[in-house]
């Protein structure tokens, strides 16, 4: 892969990764500052944000860590806004994927810990009150693998990004995610959500009915008879509603050719 197929900039705020020893699996902002190709190796020349006194570093934007033996992408765009489920969220103007966090923190979620200036990643492995965790980082050769006790309120959920699938919550062993990403629609979006006239909007309500994804069945959740006898009643209000819809002049009193009929599959199963 080459600068060709990435998508970063001279000029862009991005976060890379570190495999130094003290450092490995923690993430920086920096700023690119020059990209460079020097003998078949792409590098970026970065300037640390959080560290104004350190010197710019020609950094590889593949790397192995050492004892590893797959090269892996050092480079990611700006982790996006992120926020909590109660909160208030506006997405108005947004463009960007927000990580919205699902209720409190909890041992086994998939965090990064600020301290030192840069994110840690790893895992909370126990709570400690309303305010502190612990926080247990990447194994070796990913990271420094220790324990250590932090703040919750340091912690975001921990993100994947690839140049092909862009940003992912990834899951815990048990398939569990802390997080979820939201993308908000664009403004055509939003217009194609909201038919212009009624006929549209009787189209798009027949749709709803006939497709799969516009009908959910309570015995979906339930195998109750409860659940079956409420998914009955929905259907035949489904029915009269769309009857109504296919002949407008049906009143009230009229007489439809339409009837139900209780059919039972026979002996056979066929």
């Amino acid at each position: 892969m080459t600068q060709i197929n990435l998508p970063f900039q001279v000029g862009q705020i991005v976060e890379v990764k570190s495999f130094i020893n003290g450092y490995r699996g923690a993430w920086f902002r920096c700023k690119i500052t020059e990209i460079t190709n020097e003998n078949g190796e792409l590098r970026y020349k970065l300037k640390y944000l959080d560290f104004p006194g350190e010197e710019i570093d020609n950094a590889l934007v593949f790397e192995t860590p050492e004892g590893g033996t797959k090269s892996q992408l050092m480079v990611r765009p700006t982790y996006p806004p992120h926020y909590h489920e109660s909160e208030d969220l506006n997405l108005k103007g947004e463009t960007e994927p927000l990580v919205v966090v699902h209720e409190s923190w909890k041992v086994g979620d998939l965090v990064d810990w600020w301290r030192d200036k840069c994110y840690w990643s790893g895992e909370i492995v126990a709570l400690q009150g309303k305010q502190l965790c612990q926080i247990e980082l990447l194994p070796k050769p990913e990271g420094e693998g220790d324990v250590y006790r932090g703040l919750k309120k340091n912690l975001r959920p921990r993100l994947d990004w690839s140049v092909e699938d862009g940003w992912k919550v990834p899951s815990t062993v048990d398939g569990e995610k802390c997080a979820k990403l939201v993308k908000p629609k664009n403004e055509d979006e939003e217009m194609e959500d909201v038919p212009e006239t009624g006929e549209e909007q009787t189209k798009e309500d027949t749709q709803q009915v006939q497709g799969d994804e516009g009908l959910r069945l309570n015995i979906m959740e339930s195998d109750s008879i409860e659940a079956a006898v409420l998914d009955i009643e929905e259907l035949i209000v489904r029915l009269g509603w769309l009857k109504a819809k296919l002949d407008p002049d049906l009143g009230e009193g009229a007489k439809s050719c339409w009837k139900y009929e209780d059919h039972r599959p026979s002996s056979s199963g066929k």
